[in-house]
């Protein structure tokens, strides 16, 4: 939208402003906001001219005088009304305002509106209805021009499902949401339907059999733990690939409070103060956005995690800090000084599939990318021919890309295929079946658009070959795509080409989620991982910034970078070095100590070697044993602002 567009008047009018009417103001609304400027008393505008910006408002609503004396707001109610026939627009807003520290925060205000030209009240309601309606259709930013706004209609009511944990954390989530949130919901004009959960499990078992398509999205007001529940749930679902889609909101309600945490950390809102405000003032000014997943096996069972998994110290100050939850993140540092006296450390094998070549003297990320710069990446990109909305429908829907991208190079062409990657896992007979088919066919590359395909394209830094061919096993199937330019070939034979490798598969709904990159847990991990066993501090596979409050683990972290972070502290640290290194940790600055190691890697496998410890996911403990994961880039969406 150019600056033109943006400030094309599209409504104006001259009204009185609450709580004194008796001065008049020339006010104009364009798609950057509403800007008002004091009238003299010939009726022309005078004053200096100020502005809401759209990026601070919340929504609008009308109301008559009866309203306004039973809104709460005092001024509102002792102000001088000229007429009964008059109608009030009131608009809510959280503008940013400076603090003495110099950051800032926001803070709540609204405007209202006196709309009073006409004599009858039906009239002068009809030009509220008008300017609350281009209001709410500009804050979804559906595309006004002038001719619209006279015949808009107002944008479909969003209802959402709140749950609520009334014994996260402190035990305040239900006053929490009380008190901060309904209030701002019932501005934006949201719909709501409030859960509170009565054991654990409870949102698990809720998101498994709810209707999706009665509900917008879900919002959590809990810890980190009831997210964990529903993203379960949600994947629990015969209908998972859909259901996954349903948007998820968070409202900090618990001791860690991750997940708010870090949507307001990529929406760039403070976290320093006031965070229920602002996760709830990003909730209503979201946009749908990806958010990585990463597929958890056991032993035991299938689990699907958003947040890290923690072994070692982080894990044990977490799963032991549980007696202490009263009080509230506190519990935390109060824990790992109690484990710091006594320091545990952890025999282990860790694996890990790197985004680059791993260089165990550069312990610091940032010198191995620079040594290293040839990367892989695993993404999955939607090729649907039909647009829709990424809130609407899956990612797996009409069929899904990965990609290994050599990231240092200046194209990315499709050229050599490696022959080089693990094959598929538990796809069946069918399905074998089916890519044999179409591979007599050569039609790999345009599937049927009315079957549901996921697709992955791999592409590798390492050795690869020029002959293409379809390597199947009896556990599953690799198809390598045909597409070959041999004029390419010749100008790009040497180690600096990019080139992708594709492996297919045809997705019927309820196929299981595929985990390309994962052997089974009783077998060796793949010839092109990275093996360490050694004594560990720590060893922790994250993909969200923060792990909690003050608690900046994984800087370089977003929401949907198709990257695990693995975060690993080696057993022959000190104390002292311990400590320096967590006390730096709230600004992220302990990637830069000697004694941490971060990687950024694709999949990951934690084997411990000693018979007792804790292991957690998501801050939930699971059984002690070996665990691996691998992303599932972009898989769930939730609702924040990047």
């Amino acid at each position: 939208m150019t600056d033109s567009e943006s400030s094309e008047i599209l409504l104006e009018g001259t009204f009185g402003i609450l709580p004194n009417n008796e001065r008049l103001y020339h006010v104009a609304l364009s798609k950057k906001g509403i800007s008002y400027t004091e009238c003299d008393s010939n009726g022309k505008s005078a004053g200096k001219s100020l502005l809401i910006a759209f990026k601070d408002v919340t929504g609008a609503k009308i109301q008559n005088h009866e309203d306004l004396i039973n809104s709460g707001c005092a001024k509102c109610r002792t102000a001088r009304v000229s007429s009964l026939s008059e109608c009030y627009l009131t608009i809510y807003c959280y503008p940013r305002v400076p603090k003495t520290s110099g950051d800032s925060t926001r803070k709540a205000k609204k405007m209202t509106l006196v709309m009073g030209p006409c004599k009858e009240y039906d009239r002068n309601y009809k030009i509220c209805q008008t300017w609350r309606n281009t209001i709410l259709n500009l804050l979804r930013n559906v595309d006004l021009g002038k001719g619209d706004v006279e015949t808009c209609s107002p944008p479909p009511q969003r209802k959402i499902l709140v749950l609520i944990n009334p014994h996260s954390g402190p035990g305040k989530a239900k006053q929490i949401f009380e008190k901060g949130v309904m209030k701002m919901l019932e501005e934006a004009d949201i719909s709501y339907k409030v859960v509170v959960t009565e054991r654990a499990g409870h949102a698990t078992e809720l998101m498994k059999t709810i209707n999706i398509s009665e509900w917008y999205g879900v919002v959590i007001v809990s810890g980190d733990g009831l997210i964990y529940e529903a993203i379960n749930g949600l994947m629990s679902r015969p209908d998972w690939d859909k259901a996954i889609t349903l948007p998820v909101g968070a409202i900090p309600g618990g001791s860690g409070n991750a997940m708010s945490l870090n949507i307001n950390y990529t929406a760039g809102e403070p976290l320093d103060v006031n965070q229920v405000l602002h996760s709830t003032f990003v909730l209503i000014k979201h946009r749908v956005i990806p958010m990585d997943l990463v597929l958890i096996q056991t032993p035991a069972q299938q689990l699907y995690s958003f947040l890290s998994v923690s072994f070692g110290i982080i894990a044990d100050i977490d799963y032991e800090s549980e007696k202490m939850r009263a009080l509230g993140a506190t519990r935390f540092t109060v824990y790992f000084l109690k484990r710091l006296v006594s320091l545990r450390k952890y025999k282990a094998r860790v694996s890990f599939l790197p985004l680059t070549e791993y260089d165990p003297d550069a312990r610091q990320q940032k010198r191995r990318e620079q040594t290293f710069a040839k990367s892989r990446r695993f993404t999955i990109l939607s090729h649907s021919s039909t647009s829709t909305n990424i809130g609407n429908g899956s990612v797996y829907e009409n069929g899904t890309n990965g990609i290994y991208r050599s990231m240092s190079l200046p194209n990315n062409g499709r050229k050599e295929r490696s022959l080089s990657m693990p094959t598929m896992k538990n796809v069946s007979e069918s399905l074998q079946n089916e890519f044999r088919h179409r591979q007599e066919e050569n039609d790999l590359a345009e599937v049927d658009e009315d079957a549901e395909n996921v697709t992955f394209e791999l592409e590798k830094a390492e050795s690869y070959e020029k002959s293409k061919r379809l390597s199947s096993d009896q556990d599953g199937v690799m198809m390598m795509n045909g597409n070959h330019n041999h004029n390419e070939d010749a100008e790009s034979d040497t180690s600096d080409s990019p080139f992708e490798e594709t492996v297919s598969m045809v997705k019927n709904s309820g196929d299981p989620v595929p985990s390309p990159l994962l052997t089974p847990l009783d077998s060796p991990v793949p010839s092109d991982w990275i093996t360490i066993e050694d004594e560990f501090v720590t060893a922790c596979a994250l993909y969200q910034p923060y792990l909690g409050p003050d608690n900046l683990t994984a800087p370089d972290s977003r929401l949907n970078d198709g990257l695990i972070h693995m975060f690993l502290i080696r057993g022959e640290v000190t104390k002292v070095a311990l400590l320096n290194l967590f006390l730096s940790i709230d600004k992220g600055e302990h990637v830069k100590s000697p004694i941490c190691e971060m990687v950024k890697v694709l999949a990951f496998r934690i084997e411990p070697l000693t018979e007792t410890g804790n292991i957690m996911v998501d801050g939930e403990k699971v059984p002690f044993g070996p665990i691996q994961g691998q992303v599932l880039p972009g898989m769930a969406k939730v609702m924040g602002v990047q």
